[in-house]
């Protein structure tokens, strides 16, 4: 018992203590759920509240410079919303680059991390057949997740927000694999 128990802490140890050198760039891709709140009322002569979910996905590339910060952008698209306003069909499609620091903490495989950057965002709405919104902005962007690490190979799961003028309210839930070299 006291053996295993042994090797268990030595293993322990010795995966925590595992510098990431040549391990300090990564790339990955992930999908998951956008939420897209927001009001319209100008195309419809009438205030109306949107609230719906679409299937998101991301790319993405990082640098880690050191243990416990790094640098991470990448591409999204937050996915098409639908809705119906009356008899008349409402969509919108949200996509745009991010770029942000990360603060990240290891314990052994598992990677906790935090960031906060910005994103450089488009939106385009079409009410039936005619376009009501184009808009663009950079606006700030920040998340929450978490991940295992086995090697070079990694799966993480995370939440990311951004605070956009339009829509009122944009995250995205995701799973994402990377690839560390």
């Amino acid at each position: 018992m006291k053996t295993r128990t042994t090797c268990a802490i030595m293993l322990a140890l010795s995966l925590s203590a595992t510098p990431v050198v040549g391990q300090s760039f990564y790339v990955g891709g992930g999908i998951g759920s956008s939420f897209f709140s927001s009001e319209i009322g100008e195309a419809v002569d009438r205030l109306t509240k949107i609230s719906e979910n679409a299937t998101a996905w991301k790319l993405f590339g990082g640098f880690s410079p050191a243990r416990f910060i790094g640098i991470e952008g990448g591409y999204r698209h937050f996915g098409t919303v639908s809705a119906n306003i009356g008899s008349v069909g409402f969509e919108s499609s949200t996509k745009g680059w991010d770029v942000e620091a990360l603060g990240r903490l290891q314990i052994a495989i598992i990677d906790l991390f935090g960031k906060a950057g910005l994103m450089f965002w488009n939106t385009d709405s079409t009410l039936g057949s005619t376009t009501v919104g184009d808009s663009s902005g950079t606006d700030f962007f920040w998340g929450l997740g978490g991940g295992l690490r086995l090697g070079p190979v990694g799966v993480r799961v995370e939440w990311e927000s951004v605070e956009a003028s339009t829509p009122d309210n944009l995250s995205m839930v995701s799973v994402s694999g990377t690839l560390g070299f």
